[in-house]
């Protein structure tokens, strides 16, 4: 399968990877594999793989096991460390003060339905909110990436958790809505305290704009106040976008100076991939 999407740097070189970071990110549209070069904050490789649509949880991994085992680097060993990263809209925040670990898999249970024996539960701390990410998948994703890569050192996240690890970095109030294909997240702060995070999904640019207004009324954010970004999968030209920015006063396109993710030399400033998020 040809990447929809790809970039490669000069700067990478194959007998470094012990210090680099591979990034596998699984989104119900898209597959993504980076090289983050942790070092020097820069994005060495990038492909994006576009996936038709699956009706199962094994269809969907066998497609992504025959791009990994085609892949030139994917399968190498010995990385600084490998990042998994999930990206569905089975997680919840709770008050760190209030988890155990025990109770993780009950606790997600009462946010979005029974967790099944079929799906793994894992959590993220986030100590600048105080809160501790939930978040489930199916167990055959963990049992694969383990085969594949049984000495390695393997961090799961969920999508949530690099936006909410971006957010931090904002100094005072803001509004951060992160746009996919069909879906989007909004994560809200106010002064320098996490009011809001969550994932929705939408089929039209004004589902989008509607959901973002919604939630901005209910939360009582002041339109004509707030400072807001949006970034992900949006242009300029984008209804999505045009919709937010009638609305929203103080709307950029882009992250908030404050924010920094690896550089990815020669891709749009406005674009973001999953897989570069986090440094």
């Amino acid at each position: 399968m040809t990447p929809a999407f790809q970039f490669r740097q000069e700067a990478f070189l194959l007998t470094s990877v012990s210090s680099y970071i591979l990034t596998l990110a699984l989104n119900p549209k898209d597959f993504q594999i980076s090289i983050i070069d942790p070092v020097n904050n820069l994005c060495l490789w990038l492909d994006e793989f576009a996936l038709p649509e699956t009706t199962s949880e094994q269809e969907y991994l066998a497609q992504i096991q025959e791009i990994v085992s085609k892949h030139p680097i994917a399968e190498k060993t010995f990385w600084k460390s490998i990042r998994l990263i999930v990206n569905n809209q089975s997680f919840t925040l709770v008050p760190t003060a209030l988890f155990k670990k025990e109770y993780a898999a009950r606790t997600l249970s009462l946010a979005r339905g029974q967790v099944t024996s079929q799906e793994t539960v894992q959590h993220t701390l986030h100590p600048t909110w105080e809160a501790t990410n939930l978040f489930a998948f199916p167990t055959l994703f963990s049992d694969w990436i383990l085969d594949i890569y049984p000495l390695e050192k393997i961090q799961v996240f969920h999508q949530s958790d690099l936006l909410l690890e971006l957010s931090s970095k904002l100094k005072s109030t803001g509004l951060m809505i992160y746009v996919e294909k069909q879906a989007a997240t909004l994560v809200y702060v106010n002064e320098t305290k996490l009011h809001y995070c969550n994932r929705f999904v939408y089929r039209a640019a004004s589902d989008l704009v509607y959901y973002v207004l919604f939630v901005m009324n209910e939360l009582k954010i002041d339109a004509e106040e707030i400072p807001a970004w949006v970034f992900g999968v949006v242009t300029e030209e984008d209804d999505s976008y045009k919709g937010l920015y009638n609305h929203i006063k103080n709307l950029s396109l882009g992250l908030p100076d404050a924010v920094s993710i690896p550089r990815l030399p020669g891709d749009s400033p406005v674009f973001y991939h999953v897989a570069t998020l986090l440094s």
